[in-house]
C-alpha cells in the first residue's frame, strides 16, 4: 500500500525519533543506521524538508533532526507528502476511478473496510508509537496513566 519512498521515510523518521530531542544525525548516519541508499535518502530529507517535517542543518554539527515532537507526527502526514492525499478513496478494480458507494465496483465492500483500517492506522499513529521498543512504549503508557489504588 505504501509507496517505496513513504516507507524510506517512514524508517528514517522513526530513526530521527530515537534520538534525544534537539540532537542531530548526520545524513551518511541515517543512511547507514536505515538501510537506505544515501542519495535516494537525501532526496527523500529534502522533500519532508520542504513539508516542514524535519530540520537540516549543515556545517560542523549539522545533520538532520525532527522538527516537531515525535509524538505530534502522524504516520499520514508523511505519507501523504509522497503518496499524496491518504484520504481521496480509489476504485480497487477501476484504475483511478473515484470509489463512490453509489457506483461502485464488485470489491467495494470489502476493500472498503481494508482502506478503513489503514487510514485509520495512519491518521492515529504516531512517529512516537512506531519509534520505541515495546518494552519502551509499555513504560511510556504505564508513566502517562495515573495509578489506580
Amino acid at each position: 500500500m505504501l509507496s517505496t519512498t513513504s516507507e524510506y521515510a517512514l524508517r528514517a523518521l522513526a530513526e530521527l525519533a530515537r534520538i534525544s530531542r534537539g540532537k542531530v544525525m548526520l545524513g551518511r548516519d541515517l543512511a547507514k543506521q536505515t538501510g537506505i541508499p544515501p542519495k535516494y535518502l537525501a532526496k527523500v530529507m529534502l522533500s519532508l524538508r520542504n513539508a516542514g517535517l524535519v530540520t537540516a542543518t549543515r556545517g560542523t554539527h549539522g545533520g538532520y533532526t525532527l522538527q516537531r515532537p515525535a509524538d505530534a507526527i502522524h504516520l499520514a502526514d508523511i505519507v501523504q507528502v509522497f503518496d499524496g492525499p491518504t484520504t481521496a478513496p480509489r476504485c480497487l478494480l477501476r484504475g483511478g476511478h473515484k470509489c463512490a458507494d453509489n457506483d461502485c465496483c464488485t470489491a467495494h465492500e470489502y476493500w472498503g473496510k481494508v482502506r478503513s483500517t489503514y487510514m485509520d492506522f495512519l491518521e492515529h499513529t504516531t512517529l512516537i508509537d512506531i519509534s520505541v521498543t515495546a518494552h519502551e512504549s509499555q513504560l511510556t503508557r504505564t508513566a502517562r496513566k495515573p495509578a489506580v489504588h
